[in-house]
């Protein structure tokens, strides 16, 4: 799944592509992934429009249209934002936005459990969008901000990073990483943790996430950026997708186990 490194990768190569430029035309080949308002009503409300800005909150990418509207994608697990040249359409194409200077951008989708809206000016019919905690790049998620998300939390720390609610663009990824750079198990209660381990998370979550921007996202399967390139980030991770194999800290197998309802590798010996 995109994360917030993977979106915001999207969101940078994609912008050169989009800003100033009209949408010609929409052309919809799976009405199910438009979630808001009717398919109809998308491709009405978008063609003529121009793209003013290209921005992201969480795991959400948003364009800015000059009608005061805003064009929102949740890729969730497969789906992705590709700009190219006219011609014929990539594989599991799901929208074309047919651009003004003759080139597309391209919603593909493999699994198609991803989303697109339209919402007008004022207008959030998206509850996860609506409810997102801070950011944790931006200065949004100081220290004290951080310490006071886990002290008021009794779930496993790994389970209030993926909380979107108290902190928006972490998935299971950047969480099992995190964890691991800071040394801390990932089914401990978040209200145990000392402030100093807090800290310590806190600038682990912002490293880890920092370096898969800078590394252009981590690609397993599916995920490209808005160039259709995938990234480099998943030969730099600690713990994730390695189950079984040395723990680069200690040299101990990395175990698995499921928390919070998801996959998770740790070390058993560093994180405590």
């Amino acid at each position: 799944m995109p994360e917030l490194p993977e979106v915001e990768n999207i969101r940078r190569t994609l912008r050169p592509h989009l800003l100033g430029r009209g949408i010609a035309d929409v052309q919809i080949y799976l009405d199910r992934i438009i979630k808001w308002p009717s398919a109809k009503d998308f491709s009405a409300g978008i063609a003529g429009g121009v793209i003013n800005d290209v921005s992201r909150r969480g795991k959400y990418l948003l364009v800015s249209l000059a009608s005061q509207k805003l064009l929102v994608a949740h890729m969730r697990l497969t789906g992705a934002l590709i700009a190219s040249g006219p011609g014929d359409a990539p594989p599991y194409a799901r929208v074309r936005f047919s651009l003004s200077d003759g080139n597309c951008l391209w919603y593909t989708d493999v699994r198609t459990l991803g989303a697109l809206y339209l919402l007008g000016a004022g207008e959030n019919v998206i509850k996860g969008l609506r409810e997102l905690g801070p950011e944790p790049i931006d200065g949004q998620l100081t220290a004290a901000c951080f310490a006071q998300i886990m002290k008021k939390r009794s779930a496993a720390v790994k389970g209030v990073l993926l909380d979107q609610s108290a902190i928006a663009g972490v998935g299971n990824i950047y969480a099992d990483e995190a964890l691991a750079l800071a040394g801390v198990m990932p089914s401990r209660k978040a209200s145990d943790l000392s402030p100093e381990e807090a800290e310590r998370l806190r600038e682990a979550l912002i490293g880890v996430i920092g370096q898969g921007i800078a590394n252009r996202g981590t690609s397993f399967r599916d995920y490209k950026d808005g160039d259709g390139k995938k990234g480099d980030n998943q030969n730099y991770l600690l713990v994730y997708g390695r189950r079984g194999q040395p723990c680069l800290k200690c040299g101990a197998p990395l175990a698995y186990a499921r928390v919070a309802g998801r996959g998770t590798t740790y070390c058993p010996r560093c994180q405590k």
